[in-house]
């Protein structure tokens, strides 16, 4: 059991902020009111004083990327995004190997938790050690404590017996889950089915896949239209845009995950919005990319914001996409990009449901709620309150305030020291990165 004290509690969705008070949480928030230290005597102290509020929620990334920072490989220089995926990310996901992946995944873990990250919907690729993937993933997770969904990117790129491989991985995960869950355990990872992207995924290969979204009960995770040409090849060979043929195999569901959308038609995304599926904006990667801005943000029911597995600093991410917008001259603001980052909490709830109360939510600091929360160190030098809180996460505060968080009721980093052993983590990821590094060459 841990207690905060002497706490504001921030709420995202409506945006607000209380008096201080204390709260007392377990498996679940217990309480939240005034003086229950006396009440809790048992209760781990868990902070005070600052404001707490719940975890922020990555809803689109991808782990591998942790050790390509400062990549030392002989990159072919790319004129456009089909060249960067071949040239960089293509021989990248060929070179990983099992420790390779265990690596990354805990390093970037472990940032992801030290920005006040509580969840991280990963998109996983990894030809050459595909089976078993998902498990060494969900080894890191709970080996940090994290929260999360995983997937495998299946894709027709390495040949028919890749493709095969990865919509296996994929059923077998959810298995594993389903396993867990039957055993009377609540896992703090839950698996969705994964593609690459339109251009690389042929007909039989999504045929398959969304079989085993009907199989499993999960939701697609896939890249749809991030570069112009993804939304022209589907077009060129099928007659179709992608998100029509997703829907046509009845693989688009209130738990699928587009990621990018940016070259989307109107009536995709009235496709979309009627599924209630959820469309995964990551400002920074497509920025980096150069592959354009995602104008028709506001025509989505339902944006969620990720990194594209640069970094993990979800209010970094925050502030980019605000800015971005901005510089379009989009009609949203800061209040409506706090809304795309608390609707990850939706998503959550999508997947976790069997694992929660009737009624409860993620995201929401009330009696009975999951306890993913995070110990903002945060002075403002500015009043803040509910109507202004946006402004604040968009031009003040930043990651370098986490002070203190917690998943699932349990301290993961508490008064900025990880309660996970954080050296050993980054040493092995610099061994890892070396590795990885030379296998790509000649590949």
């Amino acid at each position: 059991m841990i207690l905060f004290q002497d706490v504001r509690l921030i709420s995202f969705n409506p945006p607000g902020v209380s008096e201080p008070l204390d709260l007392a949480a377990g498996e679940t928030i217990l309480e939240i009111g005034k003086n229950l230290a006396a009440k809790y005597p048992k209760a781990e102290s868990a902070g005070s004083g600052g404001y707490l509020s719940p975890g922020l929620v990555c809803s689109h990334t991808h782990l591998y990327s942790a050790l390509a920072r400062g990549i030392q490989v002989a990159i072919e220089p790319s004129k456009d995004f089909a060249q960067i995926l071949d040239h960089l990310w293509w021989r990248l996901d060929r070179a990983i190997d099992l420790p390779i992946l265990e690596a990354s995944a805990l390093a970037l873990g472990a940032e992801a938790l030290f920005c006040g990250v509580t969840s991280l919907v990963d998109h996983h690729a990894g030809p050459s050690a595909i089976d078993g993937s998902l498990s060494v993933l969900r080894q890191a997770y709970e080996c940090l404590g994290i929260r999360g969904l995983l997937c495998y990117e299946t894709t027709d790129r390495n040949g028919p017996s890749g493709a095969k491989a990865g919509v296996a991985e994929n059923l077998r995960f959810a298995r594993e889950v389903d396993s867990l869950r039957a055993s009377g355990g609540k896992p703090l990872v839950e698996a969705a089915i994964g593609g690459h992207a339109g251009f690389t995924v042929g007909q039989e290969t999504l045929e398959a896949l969304a079989d085993a979204v009907k199989a499993t009960g999960r939701g697609i995770h896939i890249h749809v239209a991030e570069d112009k040409y993804d939304a022209v090849d589907s077009r060129h060979r099928y007659g179709l845009d992608l998100v029509d043929r997703l829907d046509r195999l009845g693989a688009l569901t209130d738990k699928g995950i587009i990621g990018h959308g940016l070259w989307l038609t109107p009536s995709e995304i009235e496709t979309m919005n009627a599924r209630d599926a959820f469309l995964a904006h990551n400002a920074r990667s497509n920025m980096n990319n150069a592959v354009g801005y995602n104008a028709a943000l506001p025509s989505h029911r339902n944006v969620v914001l990720g990194t594209d597995g640069m970094g993990a600093d979800m209010l970094e991410e925050f502030k980019f996409a605000v800015f971005r917008h901005r510089e379009a001259q989009g009609p949203w603001w800061p209040g409506d990009f706090l809304a795309c980052l608390d609707r990850g909490n939706r998503l959550l709830e999508r997947y976790f449901a069997k694992d929660m109360a009737q009624g409860g939510a993620f995201g929401v600091l009330e009696p009975g709620n999951p306890v993913d929360l995070v110990h903002w160190d945060y002075d403002p030098p500015t009043p803040l309150e509910g109507s202004n809180l946006a402004g604040h996460l968009a031009f003040g505060v930043s990651s370098r305030v986490v002070k203190s968080v917690a998943v699932a009721g349990k301290m993961r980093i508490k008064d900025r020291s990880p309660l996970f052993d954080l050296e050993e983590i980054q040493a092995q990821a610099r061994v890892q990165a070396r590795r990885l590094w030379n296998n790509m060459e000649g590949r």
